[in-house]
């Protein structure tokens, strides 16, 4: 019985006495339903921790993945799986973090089905950028929905490492980000350069919004997308009409302004999304550390909570 899934997923890990593996499954899909379960996590092909499920547990798995998948817009599969459909009897979202002595390397799944054992290991590779990157704003902010928040962005493919990033006043009720510049986290190129929308509202209709200009501005919105070295992308997206100040093609600098914060396409406050990705918008997403970022206290900021009180300067 065969099993499907990615062939790599990438972990953030962290040095806390002992290393600290964090990485995310997505997907796997089966041709039948299997009785058991087994999930073992390597290093060096010596086991770290293992993971079972039963039966009964696979199918009320298998019932939620029949009920999540029809949520997804076949425009986006590629960006939220990498594929261009829906798998069948998909089992999904499951979340490792573990300490052990070694990062975790792959993963190894095990399938019972019928009194037959299938197997399928996957590449777990503890990412690092070769590029160094800076923060995308200058001030103080909020950034919130980071790899650690599972319901926000790690289950879609392209934006696992994402984040969003606000600033308010002293109540957290008054948005003072709008407006704010943007600029390059890195130097490259422009890839992608979309401006024209105006800032989304409860009566903007986002789907005849992608009828008309695509499926990438009704997520991003106005959005600026730059190439980088060793084939990372970073994304710059619900920007403010008429702000993106960049072409398609234009070289830019580390710190060059590519735009203002806004509210456009699958945005419902103002805000700067951000997240970096391998092989072109529908390509894994990977993380990136920041190497101006700080905490309010002055000590070095990994965004390592779901909600971050930053400075970059």
């Amino acid at each position: 019985m065969p099993i499907l899934s990615d062939g790599i997923l990438y972990s953030v890990v962290r040095q806390e006495h002992l290393p600290h593996s964090d990485f995310f499954l997505r997907w796997l899909s089966f041709p039948e339903e299997p009785q058991q379960l087994t999930f073992t996590c390597l290093s060096g092909g010596r086991e770290l921790c293992r993971v079972s499920y039963g039966s009964a547990e696979i199918a009320a798995r298998l019932a939620y993945g029949r009920e999540e998948l029809p949520r997804y817009r076949a425009s986006s599969l590629r960006r939220i799986l990498g594929l261009s459909h829906c798998p069948p009897n998909a089992f999904l979202h499951e979340y490792f973090s573990l300490y052990a002595s070694q990062p975790v390397d792959s993963l190894l799944v095990e399938a019972v089905c019928g009194g037959e054992l299938s197997q399928k290991r996957i590449r777990v590779v503890p990412y690092q950028s070769p590029n160094r990157y800076r923060f995308p704003l200058k001030g103080t902010f909020l950034v919130t929905d980071t790899y650690p928040a599972l319901n926000s962005h790690r289950w879609c493919r392209n934006s696992e490492f994402a984040l969003d990033v606000g600033a308010f006043d002293g109540t957290l009720r008054q948005i003072r980000i709008a407006g704010a510049p943007v600029f390059a986290a890195c130097a490259g190129a422009v890839e992608q350069a979309f401006d024209g929308l105006e800032d989304t509202t409860e009566d903007t209709d986002l789907d005849a919004l992608e009828r008309q200009v695509g499926e990438s501005p009704r997520i991003d919105g106005n959005h600026v997308l730059l190439r980088h070295p060793h084939g990372e992308l970073s994304l710059y997206a619900h920007l403010g009409k008429g702000s993106v100040a960049v072409r398609p093609g234009q070289a830019v600098e580390a710190g060059q302004l590519l735009g203002r914060v806004g509210s456009s396409g699958s945005s419902w406050i103002p805000h700067l999304h951000f997240h970096v990705m391998l092989d072109g918008l529908h390509g894994p997403g990977v993380p990136v550390a920041f190497e101006n970022l700080t905490t309010i206290l002055g000590e070095p900021c990994a965004l390592e909570d779901t909600v971050n009180l930053v400075r970059a300067e």
